[in-house]
């Protein structure tokens, strides 16, 4: 399944932040990328950015808000391209 995340950073933080991600990379808790990090500008307030990965297990989801979640906000969406979200509507139109 695909998620996209969105990550911000206090200036402060970006040191521990930067460390987390090596220490991610390190311990080899990487997920799938599909869409690389990108940073959205925003610097007088610190870092912003989002990424979009994929993975079928919810620990890397887990690993992810609660490594990064440490020192900066983190939110995780899941997301489907627009044909198997409409397929998952209508599954669960039909449930109700």
């Amino acid at each position: 399944m695909r998620f996209v995340a969105f990550l911000e950073c206090d200036q402060e933080k970006i040191q521990e932040f930067i460390e987390i991600w090596n220490k991610r990379m390190a311990a080899h808790h990487n997920i799938v990328t599909v869409f690389p990090p990108h940073t959205i500008a925003d610097a007088p307030r610190g870092f912003k950015g989002f990424t979009v990965f994929e993975t079928d297990c919810i620990e890397d989801i887990m690993h992810y808000v609660t490594e990064y979640g440490q020192v900066a906000k983190v939110q995780v969406f899941p997301i489907w391209d627009a044909t198997e979200g409409t397929k998952l509507y209508e599954k669960i139109k039909a449930g109700l």
